[in-house]
């Protein structure tokens, strides 16, 4: 059995996240409102694809130090100044995400500044990931295994894509994102990632979910504000923000807590492999939320000066609650044991 290190202390069961991590996941409120602001500024479906690809990005980021959390206390050693380091890095980010598409013949800062602070980022993550597992051999070769084949192609579709800008950066950011996450997943099939605990598991997911959530209140508040004081424009506020309260019910309602004792109960390659997908699927539910907030703002904005909503504030709108709906009822799904699921269907029956 391998000893912990004296400056790295592994997570019981029972961990929930320190304040540092919720200081970590703080910087993620304004990444998510860059986010939609970006996405909101061409009002087409380029502009959506274009947030989804610095969305993305951001995700990875999020996730990758979520687990790096459960595995190893953040409050204290090598973990601790990685995530410290982390914080700056992704706040350089969020600065950076207005300008990552710039015009033609506009400068290239902000686009390369976010692609090299995000391949800085996963080499500090790593860094700090092979410190933790240095008493670990099999945690190490994961770590290594995973990132080497993961951050030479990433590296190169973001500067790269940053050097060619137009149709071709979006592409190659959009195959970045994917890159990502397929070679996660596959190289994490029957390896050595740790989840010690689903309760650390549950709280970090159930944050960032609130963070989402979060960004659609500031994005109701601050089209509300934009338009003139209505009766119009405080209805459709009242809405927007049930349909928030909607989307935050459905998930803290029973699917948070339902989950967590799932994973905890499962253990070896399975507890890994649900959790994984989990977070992947929190991809989509964090997705949804956002396009849905866009569509909220839009749609307060346009209510307030009297015009009829615009096609792409619907498609905003329809799509961000359809992928939050589909992705809520798969985490439902995966996260169902067998008994469950016979329960469910006796009762449909009867």
């Amino acid at each position: 059995m391998s000893t912990a290190p004296p400056t790295v202390v592994s997570h019981a069961d029972s961990t929930r996240a320190t304040p540092l991590e919720l200081f970590f996941d703080l910087v993620y409120v304004f990444a998510f409102t860059q986010v939609t602001h970006l996405m909101a500024e061409g009002e087409n479906v380029r502009s959506i694809l274009g947030g989804l690809a610095v969305l993305g990005v951001l995700w990875w980021s999020w996730a990758s130090h979520a687990w790096l959390a459960n595995q190893q206390a953040t409050d204290r050693g090598a973990v601790r100044v990685g995530i410290l380091v982390a914080i700056a890095i992704v706040l350089v980010l969020s600065i950076a995400i207005p300008e990552v598409y710039p015009d033609e013949g506009g400068t290239v800062f902000g686009t390369l500044l976010f692609s090299i602070s995000f391949v800085v980022l996963s080499l500090v993550y790593t860094a700090a990931n092979l410190v933790a597992a240095r008493h670990d051999p099999a945690l190490r070769g994961q770590v290594l295994r995973t990132m080497i084949i993961t951050i030479v192609p990433v590296a190169a579709a973001l500067i790269g894509g940053a050097l060619l800008g137009g149709t071709a950066q979006l592409a190659l950011w959009l195959a970045a994102v994917a890159i990502e996450g397929v070679t996660v997943f596959v190289t994490s099939q029957g390896g050595h990632w740790q989840l010690p605990s689903a309760a650390h598991y549950a709280e970090r997911h159930g944050l960032v979910v609130i963070l989402a959530l979060g960004e659609s209140i500031i994005s109701i508040g601050l089209a509300a504000s934009h338009a003139p004081l209505s009766v119009g424009a405080v209805l459709a506020s009242l809405m927007a923000a049930s349909i928030a309260l909607g989307m935050w019910w459905i998930y803290f309602g029973r699917l948070s807590e339902t989950a967590e004792h799932h994973i905890d109960a499962l253990t070896g390659h399975r507890r890994i492999r649900t959790a994984t997908i989990g977070t992947y699927l929190h991809f989509g539910i964090v997705t949804g939320i956002l396009l849905a907030s866009l569509g909220m703002g839009g749609a307060i904005e346009h209510i307030g000066v009297g015009h009829p909503l615009n096609s792409f504030t619907w498609v905003a709108l329809g799509t961000g609650l359809a992928v939050f709906l589909a992705s809520a009822a798969a985490y439902s799904c995966v996260t169902r044991s067998p008994q469950q699921n016979l329960s469910t269907q006796l009762k449909e029956r009867s």
